[in-house]
């Protein structure tokens, strides 16, 4: 189950690898809607100490949201972009 990577305890994580995973969503220019995802691995990381643990916290940082799976080992980390697309549906509304 995926929960806020902020919301997730030291304990959690310690001693584990995860795999981040970075996913990018197009978002509509009218709406805010999702046009389309795209992930990407990123690579593995080992959490074994507070250090590891803090750069992480500190990395979550540059992406709009972060996500952790502690059951599966995975970290989302998750972009929204507004590339100028919109939904045909939107267009058809004006």
């Amino acid at each position: 189950m995926k929960k806020d990577l902020r919301d997730t305890k030291f304990s959690e994580m310690k001693d584990k690898t995860f795999e981040v995973i970075r996913i990018t969503e197009r978002l509509c220019e009218f709406c805010d809607g999702i046009i389309d995802t795209k992930k990407q691995v990123l690579r593995s990381i080992q959490i074994s100490d507070h250090k590891d643990y803090e750069n992480l916290l500190t990395r979550s940082k540059a992406y709009d949201r972060a996500e952790v799976d502690p059951e599966n080992a995975k970290i989302y980390f998750y972009n929204h972009n507004y590339p100028g697309d919109v939904h045909p549906s939107c267009i058809e509304k004006l």
